[in-house]
């Protein structure tokens, strides 16, 4: 990776970077591009609802990735439903070029786990205000969460989104990838999987009911099934090899909750890291675990940036202290091990400079 400065300082990094009573969950971050009209350098959209504003998704700005403003909502919204994981691009073109693609749900409590569809939004400026557009990107998924965009290696913008799997085991969350339209109105294709649970460390819950899913074979009033999470892709990382890199989160976010990765080895095919042969593991790659002996609970859901030192970073969301605190945003350095695997983990022995 290159380097155009000096680092951000140690006491910036995994720690709460504008601590809020308020869960800073999900948190995406974005550099607009130059002279698009932006106040801040970067921003972070992370999820939630201002139901005093009709409005979703507290956003933040920075010049340095370290002092951050908040900005209050940004989505004009219906606030008695639940909007989940924001993610913003620049479309060059468009009367109103900041697009956020993000998922929103059949209500709150029990029902903003039911019926998110990846939904588009957009606004004249990055802090908004965001106005859903009417485009729904996955009209035939009864769950799809977690959009994130990016540009593969070969040219084709693709859309990454969480959805859920009932057909056969691993019952669960898993990640899968289409082609999108340059204006992010339209998914051009059938969805194809990229990810799905393979460690027990992806468990949400060993003994699960969920009424509102229909599983084949499942009859909710006497079964509970063990139920996997493998969610929150963020694409567009190249490794030192060349490899397209797609970071996700994987486990329970109330309880064991970590990110993992997974590598492209040539265009039309993604496998798991674990199946690399300079890897073995019983748990895959781990890029940034949980740290209770430090009070570092549940890292996970992440997005990426290049910051001002040209070092790339991993924004996520944390709880410090204790697990059940309020998820905080904070930023980690993004390293690579010596066999070309992304790393994030401070206390991890395999991590050193980037190659």
């Amino acid at each position: 990776m290159p380097t155009t400065g000096p680092s951000l300082p140690a006491s910036a990094l995994y720690r709460p970077l504008h601590p809020e009573d308020r869960d800073q969950g999900d948190p995406f971050v974005f550099a607009p591009p130059p002279g698009a009209g932006a106040s801040y350098r970067y921003y972070t959209y992370v999820t939630g609802e201002d139901r005093t504003a009709d409005r979703a998704f507290p956003a933040y700005g920075s010049d340095d990735l370290i002092h951050w403003t908040a900005l209050g909502g940004v989505l004009l919204a219906d606030t008695h439903r639940a909007h989940w994981a924001p993610c913003v691009r620049f479309v060059a073109g468009l009367e109103r070029p900041y697009v956020m693609l993000y998922s929103r749900g059949r209500g709150l409590g029990e029902d903003a786990h039911i019926g998110h569809a990846i939904r588009r939004a957009a606004s004249a400026a990055p802090e908004g205000p965001f106005e859903d557009s009417g485009h729904v990107l996955t009209p035939d998924l009864d769950f799809a969460i977690d959009p994130d965009v990016y540009r593969g290696r070969d040219g084709v913008l693709r859309l990454a989104f969480a959805t859920d799997f009932v057909e056969d085991a691993p019952l669960g969350t898993g990640i899968v990838e289409v082609p999108v339209s340059d204006d992010l109105t339209a998914a051009l294709g059938e969805p194809q999987t990229i990810a799905r649970a393979e460690y027990d460390w992806q468990v949400y819950d060993p003994a699960r009911r969920m009424p509102w899913k229909t599983i084949p074979g499942v009859d909710w009033e006497r079964d509970t099934v063990r139920w996997h999470t493998v969610e929150a892709p963020a694409g567009g990382l190249l490794s030192p090899r060349g490899e397209e890199v797609v970071l996700y989160s994987g486990g329970c976010f109330f309880g064991y909750y970590a990110v993992g990765a997974i590598v492209r080895h040539m265009p039309a095919q993604a496998i798991d890291l674990t199946e690399a042969p300079a890897v073995t593991s019983d748990e895959g790659i781990v890029v940034l675990r949980p740290d209770p002996a430090h009070g570092f609970y549940g890292p996970g859901h992440c997005s990426w940036i290049e910051g001002p030192d040209g070092q790339v970073y991993l924004m996520f969301h944390v709880r410090y202290g204790s697990a059940d605190a309020p998820r905080q945003m904070g930023l980690a350095p993004l390293r690579w091990t010596a066999d070309g695997l992304p790393l994030a983990d401070p206390a991890d022995p395999r991590r050193r400079d980037s190659l």
